[in-house]
Formats: C-alpha cells, sequence, structure tokens
C-alpha cells in the first residue's frame, strides 16, 4: 500500500504540467503499451453538462445485460480510482502502481500530463481485463482530448453550454466544433437535446451515411413525481407502433431524467448491434439500486443537506429550478465553493437573485477561486454573505444555525464536494 500511496503522490504531482490539448503523447503513451485502446469495442461522450451522469448509466445498464464494462470517468470526487472502473468496481491499486513504475520515466521524459497518463493507464486496464466494451468519458473538448484516440461504435453528444472557454472559444459554436471532434465515420451518433447553433455545427460534422439519432426526435419525457429522493417519469418512444413506459430513479432532477433516458437510448443501440435485446425491467432495477454521487445527493435528512458539483451557470440554472419545483417556500442555505477557472460573475449574478442565505467558501486545492473573490461579487449585487474559507468549518457553522426542517444546498467543485464527502466517509452518518 505504501508504493500504492507513492504513486498516487507522483501522479498528482503531473499535475504541475499545464494543461496541453492534443494528442501526442496520448498516442505515444499508448503505442509503448501495445496501444491498448484498440481492443475492445468503445462508446465515446463529449459534452458540458451530464457527461459523467450518461457515462455512468450507459456502462450500468450494459452491465446489466451481461456484458463487462469498462468505464472511464473524471474528474472524481473522493478516490483518484473512481475514473476507471470495470463493472462498477474500482480499479485495483496494484494494477496503478505497477503501471506507473513501468512508464513513469517515459512519462517524465514526455512532460505527460496527469490526464494523459490517467488516459494509458485506464485504457491499459480494460485491457489486460478484457472488457467486452469501455465507455469512454472525454476529460475537455472533444477534438484534442487525450481520450480522442478512440476508434468509438457509438458516440454521445450531451448537451453543449458555456465552460471552459479559455481552452474551448467563447462562442457556443465554437466550443460545439471541439466537442464534434469525437465523431468518426462508421460510428452511430446520439445527440442530447442542444441550442440550434450546436445542433447546426454537428450536423454539419455528419456525413450522410452516418446514423445519427437526435433525442427530441426518438423520445418525449414526462416528469410524473418530483421529489429530493426519487423522481418518476414516463418516456413516450416516438417509434411505429408508439410505446410508453414509465420508470423510478434514485437519481433526481429532470435533466438527470434527459440523461438517463439518452443512456438507455445508447445502450440500447449498442446491444442490438450485438444481437442482445434491451431490457427495460434490467433499467429499471439499475434505476432502483444505483446513483451518480454528487449531483442532487441527499446525505443527510434534518435538517436536508444536499449535495451538487454543478459548477457552470447552465448547471446551476437546472439544479436551482429542481429544488424550487420540489419544495417551494422552504427556506435554503446555499453554500458555494469554485475553482478560478470559471464563469463567476454570471454565477453570482444568477444567484443573487434567488431568495437564499448565501455563504461561500473554498475548494482546498490551487486553482481555487478566493472566498473573498466571491464575497466582494455577491456584495456589488448588493447580496451580504458570510465567507468561511475552510470547507469543512463552513459546513459545520452552517448546520448549526440551519433548522431541521430547513435545507443546505453546498454546490459548486467536485474539488469541494469529494472532500467534503471524504471528511464523512459513508452517507450513514448524515441520514438522521
Amino acid at each position: 500500500m505504501d508504493n500504492y500511496r507513492q504513486a498516487i503522490r507522483e501522479i498528482y504531482g503531473l499535475q504541475e504540467f499545464a494543461v496541453k490539448l492534443g494528442l501526442e503523447n496520448i498516442a505515444f503513451l499508448c503505442e509503448k503499451s501495445g496501444n491498448p485502446q484498440k481492443s475492445y469495442p468503445t462508446v465515446h461522450i463529449a459534452g458540458t453538462n451530464g457527461k459523467g451522469s450518461t457515462a455512468f448509466f450507459i456502462a450500468s445498464f450494459l452491465q446489466a445485460h451481461g456484458l463487462k464494462v469498462g468505464l472511464y470517468t473524471s474528474p472524481h470526487l473522493c478516490d483518484y480510482r473512481e475514473r476507471i472502473r470495470i463493472n462498477n468496481q474500482l480499479i485495483e491499486p496494484a494494477f496503478i502502481t505497477d503501471f506507473w513504475k513501468k512508464h513513469k520515466e517515459l512519462i517524465y521524459e514526455r512532460k505527460a500530463t496527469f490526464f494523459d497518463t490517467t488516459t494509458a493507464l485506464g485504457f491499459s486496464y480494460f485491457a489486460r481485463n478484457n472488457v467486452d466494451v469501455a465507455v469512454i468519458e472525454t476529460g475537455l473538448g472533444g477534438r484534442l482530448d487525450s481520450t480522442n484516440i478512440i476508434q468509438p461504435e457509438i458516440a454521445v453528444l450531451t448537451p453543449v453550454h458555456f465552460d471552459h472557454q479559455k481552452q474551448l472559444g467563447d462562442t457556443l459554436g465554437f466550443i460545439a466544433r471541439e466537442k464534434a471532434g469525437i465523431i468518426k465515420p462508421g460510428a452511430q451518433i446520439y445527440c442530447a437535446p442542444q441550442p440550434a447553433e450546436v445542433l447546426e455545427v454537428f450536423l454539419r460534422h455528419i456525413n450522410r451515411t452516418t446514423a445519427f439519432f437526435y433525442q427530441p426526435e426518438i423520445t418525449e419525457i414526462q416528469l410524473n413525481e418530483q421529489t429530493l429522493d426519487r423522481m418518476r417519469f414516463s418516456v413516450r418512444f416516438k417509434t411505429k407502433p408508439q410505446e410508453v413506459r414509465e420508470f423510478t430513479s434514485r437519481q433526481v432532477g429532470h435533466f438527470q431524467a434527459q440523461n438517463i433516458v439518452l443512456a438507455m437510448l445508447v445502450a440500447k443501440g449498442f446491444l442490438e448491434k450485438k444481437n442482445i435485446r434491451f431490457r427495460f425491467s434490467a433499467a429499471q432495477q439499475i434505476l432502483r439500486e444505483r446513483i451518480w454521487q454528487g449531483r442532487l445527493q441527499t446525505i443527510r435528512l434534518k435538517p436536508r443537506i444536499i449535495f451538487d458539483v454543478s459548477h457552470n451557470i447552465s448547471g446551476i440554472r437546472e439544479t436551482i429550478a429542481y429544488l424550487n419545483k420540489t419544495m417551494p417556500q422552504k427556506p435554503i442555505h446555499l453554500l458555494l465553493g469554485l475553482l478560478d477557472s470559471k464563469d463567476y460573475q454570471s454565477i453570482v449574478s444568477y444567484l443573487s437573485g434567488q431568495n437564499f442565505h448565501l455563504w461561500v467558501t473554498e475548494p482546498q486545492v490551487p486553482k481555487k477561486l478566493p472566498a473573498d473573490v466571491l464575497q466582494e461579487a455577491f456584495g456589488k449585487f448588493g447580496r451580504k454573505v458570510e465567507k468561511i474559507s475552510e470547507p469543512f468549518e463552513a459546513l459545520n457553522h452552517i448546520i448549526k444555525k440551519t433548522e431541521p426542517s430547513e435545507t443546505l444546498l453546498v454546490m459548486g467543485s467536485h474539488y469541494l464536494i469529494g472532500d467534503l464527502l471524504n471528511r464523512y466517509k459513508t452517507e450513514s452518518n448524515f441520514e438522521n
């Protein structure tokens, strides 16, 4: 275990190398590993919001049909090993240690990034374990993302909004062009509802022979019940004859219903290519059992504490809209912490118009947005907020000021939510 901890420390140390979009280093590392990514079929996912949830449910639905499924996502919440899973089991520490020992000299020589290294590690792990399929989420963008050396059977495009403008461009069209980079000849394309400008870009990247499945043209979703603990929704499949099916999910949020249905369509399409019938009953069982952590996740009931990793303006709007709909008139305390790369001005402008008790903190990482900056930004909108820089201290302080009937929403960076989840270890510590 000491060797594993040392390997993890050194892999994290690679973050000193700046984010470098491009495929040269990942191609080099994979070639030295025997190009493991070519030994299994893949499903590739790009977009702004919903990538992780969609990937998780695609992998879960495929596993429910008997496949051995690799899942590669980022970032993690509590444990580096969450990024690389097979049938929802985290990668073995020994494999990480061995891979790092074998390749670290090459990695240092090339100045490969943390993400390059983790991607090559994941590809190798899936090959070593002979997965039937790997579901791969992009890290940043698509065209120049390290994961984009794969040739997927299916490419999935989740909703595209503004985020990472510095790297991807400052218009939706520019951002969409980067995401469209995962579209490859021969791959089926499944696409979530998109702004018109984004959809136009995607369609320009697709040739006439490509199978393109646009979610709004295939399904219609209706939410029948929405609470903070479950949601019930029906899906009308616009086929001949039309069919309507109802599902109950522990994962909540109307945007999550969209992600789940997109994942169903992708899993169904992949299985049909393998002559395996998709069973809606198997999908329903998954929705009863599994959640993707950190997304409107209740971790305590009295007072209700909700953790959510929404960190751009579109995701935050969706989260707040769901809360306002499911618990109108109830007092909400909001603790916010962001990274310095985020468009915090838009976020502050929106949240200043909400009738919340506002608190600010900061993720405990070098790229944090200082709580002072957030506090000052809220002040320009006439909102007084209390600042407590250390997240765990902030959480405990607010809990003491929160009535059992009230709600505390902790929102922002994955680093913030992951750190707090780690401090409590298990959800059972909260549910009282």
